[in-house]
């Protein structure tokens, strides 16, 4: 039994015992378990080295007799920018087809709306299956159907942003007030009107969010699409770092410098729609 607190009426309210040492204790034993399963040795960890790789990452490139200065550290930023534009255009590619495809799906989804368990269900189980689809195995069937390029980038974020979607409007969509649209439905008007003017006003600011928020998780993540052929900044990304670090950390600086500004603009259209 936890604590108790007598309330100023005299009554006595016990706390309830915390549970949290369960899901604690589960962790420590999966985590303990897992641990011998790794073949990991702290001689494998090479801090030197990882000294060094930072060394050259930020620094000027210089081997085999070969010095460069920090103009031509930067000036490789001049090559970045169409891979980077890429990756802009595939991820708002992706993004908004994904998300307005998504919209449909989301309010057959709902029970409040759909109302048939024969249709609701159906679309919420596709929901989840679609979602246990990784990113990246999506942007290899793309690749392997249209090949490499910025396609099959669009493709594999067009299907991200959709499976994500579908989910999290639902959700939304069953937690409105049915009152206006009951009321729009017995003045006579039809499903899809009284959804337009009673349902869609609720759930817009929160979608359009919804798509601002997963813009964000795509334009990380179509930075690595590259190394699977799904073309963007991934793609220089992949050519460059087995061998030439300081490339890699101007390409890591652009993307810190791009995410950032990012934020700064989606944060903006957030407080906007609050």
């Amino acid at each position: 039994m936890g604590r108790s607190f007598t309330l100023p009426n005299g009554k006595v309210v016990v706390k309830p015992k915390s549970k949290l040492w369960i899901p604690l204790s589960i962790f420590l034993v999966l985590f303990t378990g897992f641990w011998f399963f790794i073949d990991f040795k702290a001689s494998d960890i090479n801090i030197s080295q990882f000294d060094d790789i930072l060394k050259q990452m930020f620094s000027p490139y210089s081997a085999g007799g070969i010095q460069e200065t920090w103009k031509d550290y930067f000036s490789y930023s001049r090559v970045l920018v169409e891979p980077l534009m890429d990756t802009m255009k595939m991820s708002f590619a992706g993004t908004i087809i994904g998300t307005l495809a998504a919209f449909p799906f989301s309010v057959l989804a709902s029970v409040n709306i759909t109302k048939n368990p024969w249709i609701y269900q159906p679309f919420k189980f596709f929901s989840n299956l679609i979602r246990t689809i990784p990113l990246m195995v999506v942007a290899l069937i793309a690749v392997l159907f249209v090949g490499t390029g910025i396609l099959s980038g669009i493709m594999a974020i067009t299907f991200f942003s959709f499976s994500i979607m579908i989910k999290m409007l639902y959700e939304v969509i069953e937690t409105v007030d049915m009152g206006p649209n009951e009321a729009l439905e017995a003045c006579g008007g039809n499903k899809v009107t009284a959804f337009r003017y009673a349902i869609f006003p609720q759930i817009v600011t929160t979608y359009i969010g919804y798509i601002v928020y997963i813009f964000e998780i795509n334009i990380r993540s179509s930075a690595i699409l590259g190394y699977v052929g799904a073309g963007g900044i991934g793609s220089v990304l992949k050519d460059n770092v087995l061998y030439r670090y300081d490339r890699v950390g101007l390409i890591i600086i652009v993307l810190v410098v791009l995410f950032s500004i990012i934020q700064i603009i989606t944060n903006l259209i957030k407080s906007k729609l609050v």
